[in-house]
This record gives structure tokens, sequence and C-alpha cells, in this order.
């Protein structure tokens, strides 16, 4: 029987996700970006799952918080790409390949919003969990790199299947449609990912996941697919890192 996984999705702090990655066969589990002990703890135990690690985008205190109170609860391993945040005994790296007994795991280095950001991509289930880099409708902030760097790793993102599954680190996808829509109100895509983005979030609680190939269509961070932002750079004379800058510094004080 195949090993069946599912994704729960853990609400953190005031808009943060952690996500709870588990098996259906042999209960087995990982952690990805704890902010908040208490909600994962509880859902590890009323669903009798065994945790076989934690793994951490970045370094921000808002992705790792948890980890003392998690393990206190359970010793574990924790997977991250820097040696400074808590409870690290695992450091990992671009290309890496992290094997649990039910699922694998690709890092892909994206820093940008950090230098140490990596995210974590499943090819068999197409789940990629993007911390910090790839915002529904947007991107992070650019904290300890250039714009460029983060284009780049951006860029890495755009090679992944159509039918990657995205799951972030953050509820922004009201607040960045609203930004694209504000900025690009002829573009039809818009309007047809607002009704549908209110009934996932009415249905669900949140819009977590979407599907990167759309993301291609309508994300002006990840532009070099989309037909209307490759027309809307030729119109005003820019090229791509122009427009990518251009966007996030508008971004930045919406």
């Amino acid at each position: 029987m195949k090993n069946k996984v599912i994704v729960s999705i853990i609400p953190q702090l005031k808009d943060n996700y952690s996500y709870i990655v588990h098996s259906l066969i042999n209960k087995s589990a990982i952690i990805i970006d704890p902010a908040e002990s208490k909600p994962i703890i509880d859902f590890l135990i009323k669903n009798n799952l065994y945790l076989k690690g934690i793994l951490v985008t970045h370094h921000h205190s808002d992705h790792t918080s948890g980890l003392e109170s998690l393990l206190n609860f359970k010793k574990t391993s924790v997977y991250s790409p820097n040696k400074d945040i808590f409870g690290t005994n695992k450091i990992i790296k671009d290309n890496d390949i992290i094997d649990f007994d039910f699922l694998s795991l690709k890092i892909i280095s994206t820093p940008g919003h950090t230098s140490d950001h990596v995210v974590f991509y499943n090819k068999q289930n197409s789940l990629l969990f993007s911390g910090d880099t790839l915002f529904h409708f947007g991107c992070g902030r650019v904290f300890e790199e250039t714009y460029d760097v983060m284009q780049i790793s951006l860029k890495k993102i755009e090679q992944l299947p159509d039918s990657t599954k995205v799951y972030c680190g953050h509820e922004y996808s009201i607040k960045n449609l609203s930004f694209l829509m504000n900025n690009f109100n002829d573009y039809h895509l818009l309007s047809d990912m607002k009704k549908r983005l209110l009934k996932q979030i009415m249905d669900n609680g949140c819009s977590m996941p979407f599907l990167l190939g759309e993301e291609k269509q309508i994300n002006p961070f990840l532009s070099q697919y989309s037909e209307y932002f490759r027309d809307y750079m030729n119109k005003n004379g820019i090229n791509n890192k122009q427009f990518f800058k251009n966007m996030r510094d508008l971004r930045n004080n919406f």
C-alpha cells in the first residue's frame, strides 16, 4: 500500500504557518518552521504521530521560537541551514536530500529574504515548502541579500513543475492580491483569482496550498513565464530586473 502523505496546516502567531507532514500508514511525522509549540504538540498527541525530525527554512524567530519546547517534548534531529538556530544538529545545504521513512525532501538554497534561507521540495508528492521566499501572489522582503540574489532564488523555484503544491510561511495572500489588483487593474486573471481565494479561505480557513503553475502567470516576482507581465515590461521599457525591483519597492510601501 502506498504510504499516503498528509500535510496538516498549523496556524502560528498572528499570520504564520507551521506544517506537520505525516504518513497515514506508519504515523511518522516531521515539523516545518515551528513558532509555537503547543498547537503542534497537541496535534502530534491527538493523532498518535511519531516525530522524526524538525526542519527550519531560516533563522527568523517567527519560524524557530517553538524549537526549545518541542525538543523538551521529544528529542529529535533539527535540520537547518544555520548552526546558530536553536537545537540544530543536522546542517543542510543546497541539493542535499533528506530521507525519512515516508518522505524524501530536496533542499534548495534560496537566499534573499535571509542569507541562510532554504526551501524543501518533495518530488513524489509535488510539494514545496517555500518559507518566506515565495508567497501566494508575492515574495518575501529582501533583508539580508540583494534583489538580484532574491530573483535568482525565485528562478530556481520557477523551474519546478507546474503541478507543485506550494505551502508558504505566512497568510499574506489577500493583501498581496490587493496590491496586484491596485497596480494591474486590467489583468482579468486577478479578479478571477480573488473569487477563488475568498472561497478557499472561507471554506478552509487559509489559502494554502496554491499551484505553482498558476502562480507563474499571476505573480510579478515570477514574471518570466507570464505573457501579461512580459507585455507590461515591453510597454514600459524596463527589463526583468528593473521590474522586479520596482514591484518589490512598491509592495514594501503598500
